[in-house]
Parts: C-alpha cells; sequence; structure tokens
C-alpha cells in the first residue's frame, strides 16, 4: 500500500504538471496577447484595404479631371484658332461651362478622397506601431514560456521514470484496480479514512466497513478495501 500511495503521489504531481503545460498559453497570458495581436493585424489589413480602395479612387478621379481639362483646352484652341464659327460660339461656350463644371465636382470628389486618405493614414501608422509592440511582447513571452516548458517537460520525464521504477513492485491486478479508478475519478484513486469518513467523497463509514478496511489492509489481499460510493481505495 504503501508503494502504491507514493504512485499516487507521482501520479498527482504529473497531472498537476500536464494542466500546467495545457493551460501554460492562458495562463501566462500569451493566448490573450496573441489574439489582440490578430485582431489588431485584423483591422490594419482592413485598413489597408480602404487606403488601397481610396488610391484607386484618387487615381481614377484624376485621370477623368485630365481628360475634361484636355477637352477644354482643345475647345479653346480651336475659338483661339478662329475654327468654331461666330454662330456656334454660344453652344461651345456652354459645353466648356459644362465640361469645367463637370471637372470641379470631380476635384471635390477627389479632396474628399485625399481628406479620407490623410485621416486614415495616422490611424494605420498607430496600428503598425502597436503590432510591432504586441508582436515583440508576444515573442518574448513565448520564449519564456518554452523555457518553462522544457523544465516542465524534464520533470515529467523524471516522473515517469520514478514511476516505472515504483510500479515494478506492485502485484499487477492491484496496480490495474488502482488505474482504472484514476482514470474514472480523474483525481487521487487512494482515499484515507479520517474520523470515519473517506477523505475521496466524505462518505461516513460505519465501526464495521472501518473494522473490514483495518482487516483486510492488515493481510495479504488480492484485492483492496474500496469506498462503496466513490469506489476508491481506502486506507488508514
Amino acid at each position: 500500500m504503501e508503494q502504491l500511495f507514493a504512485v499516487q503521489e507521482v501520479d498527482a504531481r504529473l497531472r498537476e504538471l500536464r494542466h500546467r503545460l495545457a493551460n501554460l498559453a492562458e495562463t501566462s497570458g500569451a493566448k490573450s496577447l496573441a489574439e489582440d495581436l490578430r485582431l489588431l493585424q485584423l483591422s490594419r489589413n482592413r485598413m489597408k484595404a480602404s487606403m488601397e480602395s481610396l488610391g484607386k479612387r484618387r487615381d481614377e478621379l484624376e485621370d477623368r479631371s485630365r481628360i475634361l481639362m484636355g477637352k477644354v483646352k482643345n475647345i479653346k484652341a480651336k475659338e483661339m484658332s478662329g475654327a468654331i464659327s461666330h454662330r456656334d460660339i454660344a453652344t461651345t461656350e456652354a459645353e466648356i461651362s459644362h465640361l469645367e463644371t463637370q471637372r470641379s465636382e470631380l476635384e471635390d470628389a477627389e479632396f474628399e478622397v485625399l481628406s479620407e486618405i490623410e485621416h486614415l493614414e495616422p490611424q494605420l501608422l498607430d496600428l503598425e506601431s502597436r503590432i510591432a509592440e504586441r508582436d515583440i511582447e508576444l515573442s518574448k513571452l513565448n520564449g519564456q514560456n518554452l523555457d518553462i516548458t522544457n523544465g516542465v517537460n524534464g520533470e515529467i520525464t523524471e516522473m515517469d521514470g520514478k514511476r516505472i521504477a515504483l510500479v515494478g513492485g506492485i502485484d499487477a491486478a492491484l496496480l490495474k484496480i488502482y488505474d482504472d479508478i484514476y482514470a474514472r475519478v480523474d483525481s487521487l484513486a487512494v482515499a484515507k479514512v479520517e474520523n470515519g469518513n473517506c477523505q475521496g467523497c466524505r462518505l461516513k463509514l460505519s465501526s464495521v466497513e472501518i473494522e473490514n478496511v483495518r482487516r483486510t489492509l492488515s493481510g495479504d489481499f488480492s484485492r483492496p478495501p474500496t469506498c462503496e460510493q466513490c469506489g476508491r481505495i481506502l486506507y488508514l
């Protein structure tokens, strides 16, 4: 029973170590930091896409404005050269006025686009700065977690070796009973009886039951005494 109890202590430590590894990213803050970084990168990518779209819109407006300017210049050049008759001058002036109105509207639209770009640029720079800071923090934290992981894995290897040495001296049938119980309750499989109570589930044992536990433990038992309620192996 002493060896079995020693195995349980090793198993409890192994459970603690593996739980620590499984939750290291969360408990260290790396998981939260990685999610924060992911959201910042997502915002950055969306903002870049918006700026790219605005840049295309600006270029399109500039091209259309340039085309209108060219048309106005051509019409005015024809007027200066006398290629347009006096009868058509009024029509030509109306066309020029219409083209210049269109160009003015394009310039207003272009100004709005440029204003949006100027508004987004500092926001994008701020995002890039925050992303760089988070990336450095996460890299540092991941490095620390790697050191912790290596240390914990080293202790797990040591505990595994210790367990192998311990179970070698335990009856195979008894060890199987213990392993089955441990797998089922996912915690201590061997519970002490204190003040007449099973420390695994707090069931109150009668004096007869306690005496049966004592008698079984004192003999060369093939099946250990167990709690009727939780099924844990009992010892006094």
